[in-house]
């Protein structure tokens, strides 16, 4: 019987050690307050011009002791796209550009995390907009990790840079010369550890 009791002990052990490690990696939600996505592009060879976009909803789960099994998704309304000029804002929803009415967001979901050291990574995942769906690739630096000391909560920091094909989308569609065709896309992320944001309801 003892023995019986040794075995049974430790398939429990087991048992709970499976689903402990089941439960990574950690589901965090973005900060809207404190998270940005902005893009600059060259116009002209005389300036990058930037913008953002103001709106996003982002899925985001973490295993910060193995990034390859963490997971982005990121939806962004085209129709936020905010480039401090308010006759351009007009128009990038426009056909001309993100064609909003039948392409309304921006879609992009990691396929691959490397992990490269303990703070960088390598992310691959499919993005799509006006319909197109290609491969894009993010560098990615996590920045740090707090135990936010209002709410007894991670607070978590990641910074992410990529380049995007703009005519590969048939979002471009001026001349090289007048618009290049990658844009720099640069992500400012934090995040709470959960399902919500604490101080969104204060």
């Amino acid at each position: 019987m003892d023995k019986m009791r040794w075995f049974g002990t430790l398939v429990a052990i087991s048992a709970v050690s499976a689903f402990d490690a089941a439960a990574d990696p950690v589901r965090y939600t973005a900060d809207r307050w404190h998270t940005r996505i902005y893009f600059d592009i060259d116009h002209m060879g005389l300036s990058n011009y930037g913008g953002r976009f103001t709106e996003f909803d982002i899925d985001f789960l973490f295993d910060e002791e193995d990034y390859s099994k963490s997971f982005v998704e990121v939806r962004v309304p085209v129709a936020s796209i905010d480039t401090f000029s308010p006759e351009l804002n007009e128009k990038m929803p426009s056909v001309a550009f993100f064609d909003a009415a039948d392409h309304p967001v921006m879609h992009f979901r990691s396929t691959k995390i490397e992990q490269l050291d303990s703070s960088r990574a390598r992310m691959t995942g499919d993005l799509t907009i006006r319909g197109v769906t290609l491969p894009v690739i993010f560098d990615v630096t996590m920045n740090g990790k707090v135990l936010h000391p209002f709410y007894n909560l991670h607070n978590i920091g990641f910074s992410a840079t990529g380049s995007v094909d703009s005519r590969a989308y048939g979002v471009n569609r001026l001349p090289e010369w007048m618009l290049a065709s990658m844009v720099n896309v640069r992500i400012e992320l934090e995040a709470f550890e959960g399902d919500s944001v604490p101080y969104y309801d204060e």
